[in-house]
């Protein structure tokens, strides 16, 4: 598949992607990727390097606002369920565009920078935000892509059904 750089005016071609058939849809076991830490001297950090831990993997952009209304939300679910691992992924390409973007936000989180969109791409997103739970064992189990407050006790119920599980 050749690369597709996004931007706002690609979210169409994004949704089309999120269609494809090669898409990870739950049950398959989640592409492993390993991304670059968005803040300077933070280490990267590899989906395979979690494993035995629930993973939520968030993307987001700077210049997406429900993505600015999600992430405090996943942020207060950090709190809720302390075993969680969140993953926060900027689709940004400018690191400074997103990094000013955090200035509003929590920094408990781990942010990770996606500039190349190819973790992004190999999970199909269908719109921004796009959020992914990962099991203990590596399988999707969840995805949903977009936001609204009313999606939040959905992805929470989700949240703590995986963690539940041994």
């Amino acid at each position: 598949m050749p690369r597709l750089r996004l931007s706002i005016t690609l979210i169409p071609a994004l949704c089309l992607l999120a269609q494809a058939a090669d898409v990870p849809k739950p049950g398959a076991s989640a592409p492993d990727f390993s991304l670059p830490a968005l803040r300077q001297g933070e280490k990267p950090v590899s989906l395979n390097s979690l494993a035995g831990k629930v993973v939520l993997v968030d993307f987001w952009a700077s210049w997406c606002p429900p993505c600015a209304k999600s992430l405090p939300h996943l942020a207060r679910l950090r709190g809720v369920h302390p075993g969680l691992t969140i993953l926060a992924v900027t689709i940004d390409e400018n690191r400074q565009k997103a990094l000013d973007f955090l200035d509003k936000q929590d920094h408990s989180l781990v942010y990770l920078h996606d500039a190349k969109h190819t973790v992004a791409e190999a999970y199909g997103l269908g719109g921004m935000p796009s959020l992914i739970i990962v099991d203990r064992k590596g399988v999707l189990r969840y995805r949903h892509d977009g936001y609204s407050e009313s999606d939040m006790q959905e992805i929470e119920a989700e949240i703590a059904a995986v963690m539940g599980e041994k």
